[in-house]
């Protein structure tokens, strides 16, 4: 890199460094104005003073951080290349680069790798450093918020693999049931799907929402409707006792996402969040190149609708990414296709955009 390069570097960390920290505060402190009541109440249940609080608090925030970091890295980014086009246009720096022959692509590519890099640190973050701190979000989380009893993504592998996606002990209701019974030969496999599940207490037996039992018949496989679940062991305190994998799968690692795929066929969550830890690291390179073009003016008045029209394309993708997520773990959509949507469209528009920025 030349020097001028490494002076647009030195803009653009900067201006990231800001706006990460900027982004981080705002999150950490939205989050303790609107849980403090219960975390108060969840400490006054553990015993907990105000100074052990306080430190607890410390830990999970320090904890909850390369979550953080996974989740604003791209929109710290955008910021962070917005902010140096704007630094170097106001400080009249653009045009004597332009004329002494470099143009605007070559002005603005530190700012690309720049993207890159932090892609590859949200890559690195999700592989080795949120994994370890995952188990020990869910369990703060547990202890600060008593009320907050709804358990995701159980597994129960007594007599067949259940997987459940929500449970809440205090109804004893379990959302997205399915359970796969193997038996001596592959034909005698069956499995049982539900929208939801309620326990039963007259019956001690989980009564199925929009049930359906599965069974292979040859060389098709046929479904008929399934009211109970016909597990009369797996009771509301084994399925809470029992169960693991209880941590999101935005917080395992890629190598973990890969192991859950295999084991855990049924879970679309699991290999929508696989794919977007290859899709969002994208999102700073993605980003840029939409905003980017829209930053670099050289019109007089021009200023508040490029960047008005940067702050919708953003937030276009963020819909579309937020859609596409929700539609692929309700198994709406496929969950690859969910996952890499919002890339290939956006990412499209972007290289345009990018392509036709004026030099």
């Amino acid at each position: 890199m030349t020097l001028l390069d490494r002076y647009i570097a030195r803009i653009v960390a900067g201006a990231f460094g800001a706006a990460m920290l900027f982004f981080l505060f705002i999150t950490i402190v939205v989050d303790l104005l609107n849980n403090l009541s219960r975390y108060i109440e969840g400490a006054a249940t553990q015993g907990l003073g105000g100074i052990d609080l306080a430190i607890y608090l410390g830990r999970f925030y320090l904890n909850l951080v390369p979550v953080l970091f996974t989740t604003v890295t791209p929109f710290a980014m955008v910021i962070a290349g917005m902010f140096a086009v704007a630094r170097l246009q106001n400080a009249n720096e653009v045009v004597p680069m332009l004329f002494v022959g470099r143009s605007i692509h070559r002005v603005l590519l530190p700012m690309l790798l720049a993207s890159l890099l932090a892609g590859a640190a949200m890559a690195a973050c999700w592989q080795w450093v949120v994994p370890r701190v995952g188990s020990s979000i869910v369990t703060s989380e547990n202890l600060l918020k008593p009320n907050s009893v709804s358990l995701k993504y159980l597994v129960n592998e007594s007599r067949g693999s259940m997987y459940v996606r929500e449970y809440d002990p205090l109804t004893t209701t379990m959302k997205g049931v399915n359970l796969l019974v193997e038996g001596a030969l592959p034909a005698d496999a069956t499995l049982t799907k539900a929208e939801g599940a309620a326990w039963d207490a007259s019956q001690h037996d989980w009564r199925l929402s929009n049930g359906w039992l599965h069974r292979r018949v040859g060389s098709t496989i046929h479904a008929t409707p399934q009211q109970w679940l016909e597990r009369p062991d797996l009771t509301p305190a084994i399925v809470l006792q029992q169960s693991r994998d209880t941590i999101e799968p935005e917080m395992l690692s890629y190598t973990d996402l890969l192991d859950l795929t295999v084991s855990r066929p049924t879970r679309a969550d699991v290999r929508l969040a696989l794919h977007r830890h290859i899709t969002f690291p994208l999102a700073n390179l993605i980003l840029l190149l939409l905003a980017l073009p829209l930053a670099v003016f050289y019109e007089r008045g021009s200023r508040i609708e490029r960047l008005l029209m940067a702050i919708a394309l953003c937030g276009g993708y963020m819909l579309l990414d937020l859609t596409c997520q929700s539609l692929g773990q309700q198994g709406q959509l496929h969950p690859i296709v969910a996952a890499w949507t919002p890339t290939i469209v956006f990412g499209a528009l972007g290289i345009v955009l990018f392509g036709s920025t004026k030099t």
